[in-house]
């Protein structure tokens, strides 16, 4: 066995350069780390985080109803909390899950967005997940950001089969961003749509 392994190493070795044979090991070593579940969210977050471009606003001129503010969701304490109360503000809604790695790709630029613009963005990231397990995810990131959880469905104008999903709404109610996938929030280009919202 052990002189069969080695004349077939010695065949690898003929037909390869050391570059080649370097590739081809981290290729291996990337196939097992992307079969093996543990491994694969921080590979793709990774991936995805470091080709995510940043959000496009939309032309369609979609506007939320009354009815599209009237449901509730919980926050870290458990205490209810009315969509219908951001009316009037800037929102930055974002759906998203602890196991999702897209959703995990986009939190570091998230998180950066929050802090630069708390104070002047509602900020809604809900997860159907229990708050102690998103709760945990953030803590241990270390990410100021809050995230709350469903109460009641959410109205159909805002609801995707598909997370992350992020929905940047106006003061008028406007969906000004329908993003579906992970996008680059802190953004030069973002900040500016943004600070043109908050000064309407």
């Amino acid at each position: 066995m052990n002189n069969f392994l080695k004349t077939q190493w010695n065949k690898y070795k003929a037909r390869k350069t050391k570059a080649g044979i370097i590739l081809d090991f981290l290729f291996l070593v990337l196939f097992i780390a992307m079969i093996n579940p543990p491994t694969r969210k921080t590979i793709s977050s990774f991936v995805i985080r470091y080709t995510m471009s940043s959000p496009k606003e939309s032309n369609k001129g979609i506007r939320l109803t009354d009815e599209d503010y009237q449901w509730r969701y919980l926050d870290r304490e458990g205490q209810t909390k009315k969509f219908a109360d951001l009316k009037g503000k800037v929102i930055f809604l974002n759906l998203w899950a602890t196991w999702c790695g897209p959703c995990v790709a986009e939190f570091p630029a998230i998180n950066e967005l929050y802090k630069a613009y708390g104070d002047k963005v509602e900020f809604v990231l809900l997860s159907n997940e229990d708050l102690a397990t998103t709760q945990s995810f953030l803590e241990k990131k270390g990410y100021e950001v809050p995230s709350y959880r469903y109460l009641d469905e959410i109205p159909e104008l805002l609801y995707s089969q598909s997370i992350p999903t992020t929905y940047i709404i106006s003061k008028s109610g406007e969906l000004v961003v329908q993003k579906k996938g992970a996008a680059k929030w802190n953004s030069a280009s973002f900040k500016e749509l943004l600070d043109k919202l908050i000064a309407e």
